[in-house]
């Protein structure tokens, strides 16, 4: 004969242990869920938030197998397609702010909700800063009848520092321009004073890069260095809804948007970029995308050619990183032609360009400039 205390005890065992496991089915319910999901949802290429190419399905072989790049890729893969990954993303943003974390994916949370790319002593690489400044040395001394001119642009993180969180450590860039200033004098063109009054309006909030009205302050600035005539430029939105690279890193739901100037009034005859003719400065086009700083240029080219219709009788050469690419149109009044290289990846030779500018300018971010292993290029034989 059963006993009925047994039984109930036996019940009330099974469920305590029905209970304990339903918060376990729930999550392996959800990873079931997402998994199904992920397979039946097509491969993204591209990650518009992030602002860079996803993991597509990697391809099994022996060799790939044996030296684990398999391993490696098909982990990338289930990162990057699982399904509802942009909300699971921002979602871990949100959670990592709300436990009090200053900086996310290397990039450090602002006071005022701006965001700063994470530069460190320990990451800075002043030896290749120093080696960097011997070859546009030398390259300056190996065009004496030029006005060879370094435009450095200060990093966001230094301009505005008393916005950076608490005790951020920041590399010596005092130190950096000291050395700049000592090594080139007058063909150092130091843009400190001139975007500090205004700096919060000289850098976008969610983007690495200077905003249109900086890059027309240090128009302003080497003009009074190079002695040509300041231009009265007037600027125009050209968009309001802009996330840079830095929010592509961060993808906080409520990050600000930038907005994008341009000036309207920098006309040119023709631009070749790469073997691509335009006639305009601007690729209204990247307004449609994410990225709208490629709206200066179209991007980064190894060789662009610009034709300005200026008839000064005068042209430049640029050797220059992203930052330049808002500054050109302010230019376009001052010279004939105009030749703009990027040796990231540009692979011919600089000095038969430079014997036939007038003017060179090197413009180039501090942290770019540091980073950039391509300078040697310019006194390559």
């Amino acid at each position: 004969m059963s006993n009925p205390e047994k039984g109930g005890a036996r019940l009330m065992k099974s469920e305590h242990k029905r209970r304990e496991l339903a918060p376990l089915m729930a999550i392996f319910g959800i990873l079931v869920a997402l998994a199904l999901a992920s397979l039946l949802t097509p491969e993204r290429e591209f990650s518009p938030n992030e602002n860079r190419y996803l993991q597509l399905k990697p391809t099994l072989t022996w060799t790939t197998l044996m030296d684990g790049t398999f391993t490696q890729k098909a982990e990338d893969y289930v990162s990057d397609q699982i399904a509802l990954r942009d909300t699971w993303m921002e979602t871990a943003s949100l959670v990592q702010r709300a436990a009090g974390r200053l900086e996310i994916n290397d990039t450090w949370l602002g006071r005022s909700g701006r965001y700063f790319a994470k530069v460190t002593p320990d990451t800075f690489d002043t030896a290749q800063y120093h080696k960097n400044l011997e070859q546009v040395r030398t390259f300056f001394d190996n065009n004496p009848d030029k006005d060879c001119r370094l435009m450095i642009v200060p990093t966001p993180a230094y301009m505005l520092r008393d916005d950076l969180p608490a005790n951020a450590p920041l590399f010596d860039a005092d130190t950096c321009f000291g050395t700049l200033l000592n090594e080139f004098g007058k063909q150092a063109i130091d843009l400190r004073a001139a975007l500090m009054p205004d700096a919060a309006d000289m850098y976008y909030r969610t983007d690495h890069h200077w905003t249109t009205e900086g890059a027309q302050t240090a128009y302003g600035v080497w003009c009074a260095a190079t002695g040509h005539a300041q231009q009265n430029w007037q600027l125009e939105t050209a968009s309001t809804c802009f996330r840079g690279t830095l929010y592509s890193k961060v993808l906080l739901p409520d990050s600000p948007y930038d907005r994008v100037s341009i000036a309207s009034d920098a006309a040119i005859r023709s631009m070749d970029c790469d073997g691509e003719v335009t006639d305009s400065l601007y690729s209204l086009a990247a307004l449609e995308e994410k990225d709208h700083y490629k709206i200066f240029m179209g991007g980064n080219y190894a060789k662009v050619t610009i034709d300005t219709g200026a008839d000064t009788g005068k042209s430049l050469l640029v050797v220059k990183d992203s930052f330049a690419n808002s500054f050109l149109p302010f230019l376009v009044k001052d010279y004939d032609t105009i030749t703009v290289l990027d040796l990231r990846y540009y692979r011919d030779g600089v000095q038969s360009l430079a014997d036939e500018a007038d003017d060179v300018l090197v413009l180039y971010e501090l942290t770019n400039f540091a980073a950039d292993k391509n300078l040697y290029k310019l006194n390559k034989s």
